[in-house]
């Protein structure tokens, strides 16, 4: 009367190896406490987290050498492919970076005995963000965006004692709840119209029956994950929530969330576009829906800026514009010819990849700076390049890659996005002159903060920041010109991972 147990054969199990570290690495931190002494607590929970991500690290790019089985596994509910493979490298890369800043500019600030809960926090919303890029069914996706979104409300206000952190989470978590429930009603009209929660049978059915409830079900989606991504208008909670949160989460939320957003938005609307072969009045409107989004987020994270005096909340809006950017980038659904998913992936891939690092950096030197000078305010930032010149020159490279000038890899990751936009023609170009406005635009408060490091002049003695941030802080700087210097190689492999599985693949094939 009962069927054999499913049993999952090792070429399914490989593409998640990655995510089986991330497992195995929660269990080691919430055990240390049992192995170590409250006060030994922190640094042995940060170790296992560390080798946790080292270990998943090391497997992906086992996994990027070797073939591995492309297709939908585990009865549709997670998939494998190259874009979801090279998302996962990404956001380990960058919470193993997030690690090396809590231990270099946030660890001594944490209670003793804190350590196993904040990093079985930090595994578990990387965990949540790793399956979001990996899934096509409705169902894993709302377990996905809940398992990233639960532990970042409470990362968010971990500062027990900080009245503004507690404040910013709650102000995370309604905002959150609001996001969900109407992703979920929209998901549920999905549902109930095609009687499937798969993306690619929806996408499917959806090119014979449209209408009205399709758009409201897409919309409803379009709220759920444009609050991962701080789309306008669901980007108020952002900028709060990075002045409350200490540096090392705020730096976790700028990229780790918008990313994974992003690529999950990323394989729902190429899947969507595959069913309607990349025409149709529906996409068109689609397209022009995120094109706009795109561009009204870019604008609305880079005037906010302007006015910004605290460094976390200046940057939470300058992640906000960068949102924007790449959300352009999804606008290439309806684009003819089929070839709208390589191009939008690698182009998306190619920015996070650059955005991880000038972002990584630019939270490094802030928290380093707070860590030594207390404080969070951009005029406090005065005379850094007499207090520290090579921190202020991290800060320097990181803000000029963050506008989008050479020699940096901003530059190459931005002309790159205006590029592939281009050549979409048409109405694309108006999305190229809005992202060409904003980064003229950017340049004002970017520049600010430079203004203040080198021509105002402060009697503040010399900073003496921890020799682990510091290096964290230059080798990003360093990574910004190698891969501007690389660019070719780079965008080679963006665009080679650029492949997303869509309803037309043949399932089982091999990845090359």
């Amino acid at each position: 009367m009962i069927g054999s147990p499913f049993i999952p054969s090792w070429d399914q199990l490989r593409p998640f190896v990655a995510e089986l570290w991330l497992i195995a690495g929660i269990l080691a931190v919430l055990l240390a406490p049992f192995f170590t002494t409250r006060q030994g607590a922190n640094r042995a929970s940060a170790t296992a987290a560390g080798l946790a991500l080292v270990a998943g690290i090391i497997s992906l790019l086992v996994v990027r050498s070797q073939a591995v089985v492309a297709g939908q596994l585990f009865q549709g509910m997670l998939i494998s492919d190259w874009t979801a493979v090279l998302w996962k490298l990404l956001l380990m890369v960058f919470a193993l970076g997030v690690l090396l800043l809590w231990a270099s500019a946030t660890g001594r600030d944490m209670h003793s005995g804190d350590g196993p809960e904040f990093f079985a926090l930090l595994l578990g919303a990387t965990l949540g963000m790793c399956l979001m890029a990996s899934t096509s069914n409705l169902l894993m996706l709302v377990m996905a965006v809940e398992m990233a979104s639960l532990p970042s409300y409470v990362l968010a206000g971990f500062r027990k004692t900080h009245r503004v952190g507690s404040e910013a989470s709650l102000k995370y978590v309604l905002f959150g709840a609001a996001a969900s429930s109407i992703m979920v009603y929209g998901i549920s009209l999905l549902y109930g119209l095609y009687g499937t929660l798969h993306v690619d049978q929806i996408a499917a059915q959806a090119s014979r029956q449209g209408g009205v409830p399709l758009m409201m079900g897409i919309a409803g989606l379009l709220v759920g994950i444009g609050f991962k991504i701080s789309v306008v208008p669901l980007h108020f909670w952002c900028p709060d929530v990075f002045e409350g949160a200490a540096m090392d989460v705020s730096a976790f939320l700028s990229v780790a969330s918008k990313g994974a957003g992003l690529v999950l938005l990323l394989r729902l609307t190429m899947s969507l576009a595959a069913g309607y072969n990349y025409q149709g009045p529906l996409l068109t409107t689609l397209a022009v829906v995120i094109g706009v989004m795109g561009s009204i987020t870019a604008t609305v994270g880079n005037t906010g800026a302007f006015v910004q005096n605290n460094m976390k909340r200046l940057l939470a809006y300058s992640s906000i514009a960068h949102a924007g950017y790449m959300l352009c980038a999804l606008s290439l659904l309806a684009r003819p010819g089929g070839s709208a998913p390589a191009v939008a992936a690698g182009a998306l891939l190619l920015y996070l990849a650059v955005y991880l690092f000038m972002n990584l950096g630019a939270f490094t030197v802030a928290g380093l700076i707070h860590r030594a000078a207390g404080t969070e305010n951009i005029e406090d930032y005065a005379g850094l390049g007499r207090r520290n010149p090579l921190l202020a020159l991290c800060m320097a490279v990181c803000l000029l890659s963050l506008v989008g000038l050479p020699p940096l890899a901003g530059f190459g990751a931005k002309v790159w996005l205006m590029k592939v936009l281009g050549d979409a023609g048409g109405w694309w170009w108006v999305l190229v002159a809005v992202i060409g406005l904003n980064t003229i635009a950017s340049l004002y408060y970017y520049a600010r903060v430079l203004r203040v490091m080198y021509l105002q002049d402060s009697q503040q003695p010399p900073l003496e920041p921890s020799a682990l941030g510091l290096s964290v802080a230059v080798v990003c700087s360093l990574m910004l010109v190698l891969m501007l210097v690389g660019f070719n190689s780079l965008l080679d492999l963006a665009s080679g991972y650029g492949q997303l599985l869509l309803p037309r693949a043949a399932l089982g094939a091999l990845l090359p």
